[in-house]
């Protein structure tokens, strides 16, 4: 909650963490000027990612590659981002997040300029998978500016808001970028979206600046960063919020976007427009639900959120497999995916808030971002050999609900409120916080 005449700089009040709802922060942090400033860089950057996203397979395809080493340039990517998680996180606490931001933004810039100008299908891979380093460095550092100037008891909101200024980008992207395509050819999105993030950067350097204790941070070594964000490893709280978004990312990659694409093909027998229509259906449930569960994680605390959108994820995961004999039940379970993935991902984001010193840390955000790229890379193959094997698709959406299951059983040990624990000067100082339930 902030002071009516200085919006946005966190004061010392805190939710009590008894029993029952917590109290949500009065002010919505869209009223925030700095937080819509945020999102300003958010769309900008998603808008372009969206215009990418239909023609990169066409590029990569026009070298003359089969349709498995298309698959090679996401999988680099995916892999570049996921090694530079903590480095991103490292950057952040030693340097600041408008650096760490602006010098993602500029990275991915740089590649996408690359990747449009690439006459060869090697160059295409180096070119995106320099673009994976970016994309830590620019999340790690927008992320971590939004977890300094948004109150715990409005994180959930701000999640759920930050969440919809990426499915607003990404879902006006492919339209633009299809017009894009056709009018000047598939290399030439990606020279918008670059140009795009040469804005974005501006808007970073202006909006990110700033003055005044809310925005000034200790700068610590690689080293120090590492230590000071150790602790968090034994607070509950933080590592529900490591394993929550894991479950997202791997449900979305794995059991909706990839092997759920090559079962509604082949058992199914849904056509391509139908799945096309069927993965919207994931973006249609995150809008249903981001503001409504922001609010209630706000207000009810974050296990009130977390573990009914586990559940539902869990139970629609299992269902999935069980469809062949009503193929069209695909369409609403996508729904309740996107819907709990969406949910889930509002408390995620507030448990960090919870749990992080006001101080910030880059290093654990860093390792949260990991989280979720270890789970987007790893469950398509896994559950794709699962698939392969004599336990069928049944027997791979079983495997898709188990993380899911398991999350479930850790966010009913979580405490019911919301906020940090830490008292009045560790929070004042951004000194770490002693763990507030150790796990195990």
């Amino acid at each position: 909650m902030s002071d009516p005449a200085e919006p946005g700089v966190p004061t010392a009040a805190v939710a009590d963490e008894a029993e029952g709802p917590s109290k949500p922060v009065d002010d919505s942090p869209l009223r925030r000027p700095e937080f819509r400033k945020l999102l300003a860089i958010s769309i900008t950057v998603a808008l372009g990612f969206g215009m990418v996203i239909p023609v990169l397979p066409l590029l990569a395809e026009s070298f003359g590659v089969s349709l498995a080493a298309v698959g090679l340039v996401q999988l680099v990517f995916g892999l570049t981002r996921f090694s530079f998680g903590l480095v991103g996180g490292l950057v952040v606490d030693r340097f600041g997040e408008r650096a760490s931001t602006m010098a993602g933004l500029l990275i991915v810039a740089v590649s996408s300029y690359a990747a449009g100008f690439a006459t060869d299908f090697p160059q295409l891979v180096l070119a995106r998978g320099f673009g994976g380093a970016g994309s830590a460095l620019f999340i790690a550092g927008l992320m971590n500016r939004i977890l300094r100037i948004i109150e715990p008891e409005a994180m959930g909101r701000a999640t759920g808001a930050f969440r919809s200024s990426f499915l607003v980008g990404i879902g006006a992207g492919p339209v633009l970028g299809g017009l894009v395509a056709r009018r000047f050819g598939v290399a030439a999105p990606f020279h918008f979206y670059a140009t795009g993030l040469l804005l974005a950067t501006a808007i970073a350097y202006v909006v990110m600046g700033g003055d005044g204790a809310v925005f000034r941070r200790e700068r610590r070594s690689p080293l120090e960063a590492l230590r000071a964000a150790r602790p968090l490893l034994h607070d509950i709280r933080y590592v529900a919020a490591l394993l929550a978004t894991f479950v997202g990312w791997w449900t979305v990659s794995g059991p909706s976007q990839i092997v759920g694409v090559v079962y509604a093909k082949n058992r199914l027998g849904l056509s391509a427009e139908q799945i096309g229509v069927a993965i919207t259906m994931l973006a249609v449930g995150e809008v249903l639900i981001l503001w409504v569960a922001g609010r209630a994680s706000d207000r009810y605390g974050r296990r009130a959120v977390l573990v009914p959108s586990l559940a539902v994820v869990a139970l629609a995961t299992l269902l999935m497999g069980q469809i062949e004999a009503l193929p069209f039940a695909f369409f609403p379970l996508m729904i309740a995916i996107g819907a709990g993935v969406a949910a889930g991902g509002t408390a995620a984001g507030g448990l960090l808030a919870d749990s992080i010193p006001q101080g910030g840390s880059g290093a654990a955000v860093g390792v949260n971002q990991m989280a979720g790229d270890l789970g987007y890379l790893i469950a398509p193959s896994l559950l794709g050999a699962v698939a392969e094997t004599t336990w069928d698709y049944e027997g791979a959406y079983v495997v898709g609900a188990l993380p899911a299951v398991l999350m479930l059983f850790i966010a009913l040990r979580l405490p019911t409120g919301t906020g940090r624990s830490a008292a009045p000067e560790e929070r004042s100082t951004g000194h770490p916080v002693e763990p507030h339930e150790p796990v195990g």
